[in-house]
């Protein structure tokens, strides 16, 4: 495992969605949400998405738009959309609040060199079977990007972090990741204030690196195929945050290898 800081900058406008105005649930207090409290219910909302791979999309749920494609890595071939979610937390089997918008891009010539066998696949029979993802996530050819963008404007970072850490711990754990790995991790996030609009985009082309930036700003990058699969896995694995970002990804590599 190795962690770089970096200060490198993407190019403004590359790749930085934006919310649609009056997209956000509203509640009883203006302009403010209700902050997080214990304990929590993971929910999803539900929506139909249609799309073809590399479409310009909106996220339904918080009106965040993504773009149809984004350079992070490089500049050359940018990878493009797949599909699109919501992560949504209950509180107190209460309310509903949608925390954050989440995106996946990837390298479309290499997604479709790697995943030709699933040429022709029903997207609902792939939900249900999930080598489709696994391979996704595991292989090492192409770039491939989540870009979260914060739709709660009262999120604090620990709870972000906390949240993610539930889900990584475990697995890099079970990998025999060292502990450093997860506390690199962390430091990513070091004085970042959350804000409603924040975007944060982890990508990975290669030996299993991570590179993260906020903002459309390069924060370092961590070298650890641990680390990138079972983050990735928290939007894709068997048991993704949000079961429909994982269809309409799902959807969006049906149809990029029908093509």
């Amino acid at each position: 495992m190795s962690f770089r800081e970096s200060n490198a900058q993407v190019p403004l406008g590359a790749c930085m969605p934006r919310a649609a105005p009056f997209a956000s649930l509203t509640f009883s207090l203006p302009k403010q949400r209700v902050a997080f409290a214990a304990p929590f219910a993971s929910i999803t909302a539900h929506h139909q998405l249609h799309h073809k791979f590399g479409d310009a999309q909106q996220e339904p749920a918080t009106g965040i738009e993504y773009p149809a494609e984004c350079c992070v890595l490089t500049k050359k071939i940018c990878p493009q959309l797949a599909g699109v979610g919501v992560r949504a937390k209950r509180i107190l089997g209460l309310k509903n609040i949608n925390v954050y918008s989440v995106g996946m891009y990837v390298d479309a010539h290499g997604a479709k060199k790697a995943l030709h066998k699933y040429k022709g696949e029903d997207v609902d029979e792939l939900m249900g079977n999930q080598k489709l993802f696994d391979e996704l996530v595991g292989d090492t050819h192409f770039e491939r990007s989540l870009r979260l963008v914060i739709s709660f404007g009262s999120l604090k970072r620990s709870q972000f972090l906390n949240a993610l850490e539930e889900r990584l711990k475990p697995e890099l754990a079970k990998a025999k990741e060292a502990e450093s790995t997860m506390k690199a991790f962390e430091g990513l996030f070091d004085g970042v204030n959350f804000r409603r609009g924040t975007e944060i985009a982890f990508s990975t082309h290669h030996k299993g690196q991570l590179v993260t930036q906020i903002d459309g700003k390069q924060v370092g990058s961590i070298q650890s195929p641990a680390l990138v699969k079972a983050l990735f896995d928290i939007y894709v694995g068997p048991d993704p945050v949000s079961a429909d970002a994982k269809k309409s990804i799902g959807k969006g590599l049906v149809a990029l290898m029908n093509e």
